[in-house]
């Protein structure tokens, strides 16, 4: 699964690579994640499209469907719904309103994953080799709170089996994030894509754009600073 990413850019620089407008741009919200824990259900920077162009715009990790349920009760559940599998992406209620009309991209610098080794589990970074951004596959939804009628965007990073790298580092549950390459981003955001065509994009990627490195534990648990990201030397890796 995928609980642990970066975003170290800020939003007008996503906004200018992705050609997207940026919305909320007077928002002095410029926050920058080294280490993003969905569990904390922050605000990160996605790319969705409205009338055919290409948006930007903050959404909390953690996806909320507009159900008629108090604020509290979808904040536990939006601890659920950080993830989405693609394997029944189309059958669970959470959702399935939201597959077919309301996808988005997570721009992210790369995400963190645990290997098992001797029942130890090692934390690793992966990211690009080439590009400067994976582009994670997520679905999106709008919740009116019904105390406040204030609504609330967020999201969920879709998730399919692993390809050869991911399954050596995730190597207990055999789980990756969906990335989309720059050629099949219309594609995913289009609301017009017909069902195979999301399914199709929804498989596991190659492995040839993505590297990957040990982290130092303690240093990740720090929260969002930039050791989070420090190597560690490969003398210490087991």
């Amino acid at each position: 699964m995928c609980y642990r990413a970066t975003q170290t850019n800020k939003a007008y620089e996503y906004a200018e690579y992705y050609s997207a407008q940026l919305i909320n741009e007077l928002d002095l919200n410029e926050q920058i994640y080294y280490h993003a824990n969905g569990f904390a259900h922050p605000n990160l920077v996605t790319i969705a499209a409205k009338d055919g162009a290409r948006q930007a715009e903050r959404m909390q990790w953690g996806l909320m469907p507009n159900w008629k349920k108090p604020l509290t009760d979808m904040l536990k559940l939006s601890n659920n719904t950080l993830n989405a599998k693609s394997e029944t992406i189309f059958d669970l209620t959470s959702f399935k309103g939201s597959i077919m009309t309301k996808r988005c991209i997570l721009p992210v610098n790369g995400f963190f994953e645990y290997k098992e080794v001797n029942k130890d589990k090692l934390p690793y970074f992966i990211h690009p080799k080439e590009h400067p951004f994976f582009n994670l596959a997520c679905i999106y939804a709008f919740y009116q709170d019904p105390e406040n009628q204030q609504w609330h965007k967020s999201f969920s990073i879709v998730t399919a089996p692993a390809n050869e790298l991911m399954a050596s580092i995730h190597n207990v549950k055999l789980r990756q994030p969906v990335i989309i390459s720059n050629e099949q981003i219309n594609s995913w955001l289009d609301p017009s894509t017909s069902k195979e065509e999301v399914i199709h994009l929804m498989q596991p990627c190659d492995d040839r754009n993505m590297a990957a490195y040990r982290v130092d534990r303690d240093l990740i648990k720090i929260g969002n600073e930039p050791e989070a990201l420090a190597e560690v030397p490969e003398t210490t890796l087991l």
